[in-house]
């Protein structure tokens, strides 16, 4: 039996080819023994791949069964032994999950070593009600309580080779009793009988005692995760779906989402989009609590005056006006590529001829028009917002170019006898916040000419007066 259901879910839900080859993560148990055997009985070519966590003092003896196991099955073994504990205690993370991260990272780069096509690990139906237990206790959304996938990609361990689980649908008493027909016996591992772990203590105390409750309440958990798992795909079409209508831009140090779009989503892809955005930046998280995203959901929907809070793992949420943005701790809020101020450039002269540098890889660059063409209106009427004509005898030269000072107002162009608090212009131009102390002003002495790729000051417009112009365009280097 065990084979037959081995076979179909290789093939349909691992996705897993005869043709391509499988690494095979086998630790001596029961568990990894019977995949082994079964894998290779299938016809499948295999390698084998044994990491010894150092945790036991016959942890060595395990090492060696395993590969005398391959061997009899005339498989290629690869092994290696590393400290766990001091890894642990190195990186201040509990046994299993330094256990796990050395495992897989062991598994995965053993894997491209020897140009597998996907990772195979024993976990089992039982496995399978235990996970969705332990993310129940700590509080856990849909995703978490559908468990582990039979294929899936974890980029935080390699960005193509699946890991896949072919037991996934298995009870361990069916491993036990196919073991029992082949004549092999399994390593245990005491460790696993010791309750003091959380994962043993589910298996040896919780579990027991639901059982009480309802006899079959392993395979009504399983069920459960196997229909939630289709409500998952679903929804998680939807969060693409979504993700790619908020998503505005992201590097490795930050997400920015457009804050109006993100809160128009429903609440459910809410979460989920904000989910995505850990992920993207912080692969390596695991088990993030739904609590972590509901505070998250209300911060975004009522950001404190600070406007920034802690989220989880080292990442903030930060809400700038019209966009949300998750970042890492330390890492500057995010500019856009925007032409901003360089750090030296606090005030500067801005020369003829001589294009000043700015930030993202932009510069402005100015020069003489000592003749005014006859279709100057047509030809102004088309300046777009990165260029801008100035009446050359109404300048105070130099230019200078700097940012805004406290309470200092301008004359936008189009606004006759009129001025404006660069507080307000910046609003209406959406400008983020933390960007506008250090957004570009071209001046002619105490009077802003230029708001550099937005719009020239009324005060120093072209005319029918004007004898000559400045043009000043902001361009792209190396465009």
């Amino acid at each position: 039996m065990l084979i037959e259901k081995l076979a179909q879910s290789t093939a349909e839900k691992c996705q897993v080819s005869k043709d391509e080859k499988l690494l095979v993560g086998v630790s001596g148990g029961a568990d990894s023994l019977a995949l082994m055997h079964g894998l290779d009985s299938l016809g499948l070519s295999l390698v084998v791949a044994h990491l010894d966590h150092g945790l036991r003092a016959e942890s060595s003896q395990d090492a060696e069964f395993v590969r005398m196991m391959a061997e009899l099955l005339d498989l290629p073994f690869i092994e290696d032994r590393v400290d766990v504990a001091e890894y642990a205690d190195r990186y201040g993370k509990s046994i299993e999950e330094a256990a796990r991260e050395m495992r897989y990272r062991f598994l995965f780069d053993v894997a491209n070593q020897e140009e597998a096509g996907a990772v195979a690990v024993a976990h089992h139906a039982d496995d399978q009600v235990e996970t969705v237990l332990m993310h129940f206790l700590r509080g856990s959304a849909l995703s978490g309580l559908t468990g582990m996938d039979y294929r899936k990609v974890l980029p935080v361990w390699d960005p193509e080779i699946p890991l896949v689980r072919p037991l996934l649908g298995t009870w361990r008493i069916e491993i036990i009793e196919y073991l029992a027909q082949v004549g092999w016996a399994a390593v245990e591992d005491e460790s696993n009988k010791d309750t003091t772990f959380f994962r043993n203590k589910l298996r040896h105390d919780l579990i027991p005692e639901l059982e009480i409750y309802n006899p079959q309440i392993r395979q009504v958990l399983w069920r459960m995760t196997e229909a939630l798992r289709e409500d998952e795909h679903m929804l998680a079409g939807m969060t693409e779906e979504a993700w790619l209508k908020v998503f505005v831009r992201g590097t490795k140090d930050h997400v920015a989402l457009d804050h109006t779009g993100f809160l128009k989503l429903p609440k459910a892809i809410q979460g989920r989009v904000l989910m995505q955005a850990i992920s993207t930046l912080r692969s390596d998280l695991r088990d993030v609590g739904y609590e972590v995203i509901l505070r998250g959901l209300a911060f975004a929907e009522q950001p404190t005056e600070r406007g920034e809070i802690d989220l989880v793992g080292r990442l903030n949420l930060v809400v700038l006006r019209d966009v949300l943005v998750v970042k890492t701790w330390g890492a500057d809020l995010p500019d856009w590529g925007k032409p901003l101020l360089a750090d030296d450039l606090f005030l500067t002269e801005l020369a003829v001829e001589k294009p000043l540098v700015l930030r993202n890889g932009w510069q402005i660059a100015a020069q003489w028009k000592d003749q005014l063409p006859e279709d100057w209106r047509e030809q102004v009427r088309q300046v777009g917002p990165y260029e801008a004509w100035l009446d050359g005898d109404k300048l105070v030269m130099p230019l200078l170019v700097r940012g805004r000072q406290e309470g200092e107002r301008w004359q936008p162009l189009g606004m006759d006898d009129q001025h404006q608090s660069f507080q307000d212009f910046f609003i209406t131009q959406k400008v983020p916040e933390h960007l506008r102390d250090i957004w570009p002003l071209v001046c002619s002495g105490d009077d802003v000419a230029w708001v550099v790729g937005m719009r020239p000051s009324e005060a120093f417009k072209v005319t029918d007066e004007t004898k000559r112009v400045l043009q000043l365009r902001l361009v792209k280097m190396g465009e």
